[in-house]
């Protein structure tokens, strides 16, 4: 995992590829706003941004700094209705082996960032990244089994 965001940072961050740089915009990072202190990023091998590239939520209380590699263990997906789903990993060296074992604390903030769920929106722990009928296959932006395999939810 490369970290975007931390809570450290009150505007989102924007990546710029070309030169390997981050830079904080003028927009207000939905994390700060909603007062969740996971850092934010994606999954190195899936691309970046602003192309194509898989989002990932790291329940982690460790201080990371943008452009920081992780090595992350997944353990679940919030599943949203325009395809953006949100993969949600712990260090690789968790204990943690799905999203259902999260503390209440630990859930809480990760159901601050999307209080409301809409239709085919939600939580869901390994089995749904696996489960070929939880996640649509129409597009590049879906996740897929093959894509997450080497990274985590191995069951």
């Amino acid at each position: 995992m490369i970290v975007e965001q931390t809570r450290h940072y009150k505007n989102r961050i924007k990546y710029n590829p070309i030169n390997n740089s981050f830079t904080e915009t003028n927009q207000l990072s939905l994390f700060y706003e909603r007062e969740c202190p996971y850092p934010y990023g994606w999954i190195k091998e899936s691309g970046s941004p602003p192309g194509y590239h898989k989002d990932v939520i790291l329940i982690s209380e460790a201080e990371h700094g943008l452009g920081d590699q992780i090595e992350i263990k997944l353990i679940g997906i919030f599943k949203r209705a325009d395809g953006d789903h949100k993969l949600v990993a712990v260090s690789s060296s968790s204990l943690l082996d799905d999203l259902s074992q999260l503390s209440e604390m630990e859930l809480s903030y990760l159901t601050r960032l999307y209080p409301q769920i809409d239709e085919g929106e939600g939580w869901f722990g390994c089995d749904a990244i696996h489960n070929s009928d939880s996640i649509e296959a129409n597009s590049e932006e879906d996740i897929t089994t093959e894509s997450v395999k080497e990274t985590g939810c191995d069951g």
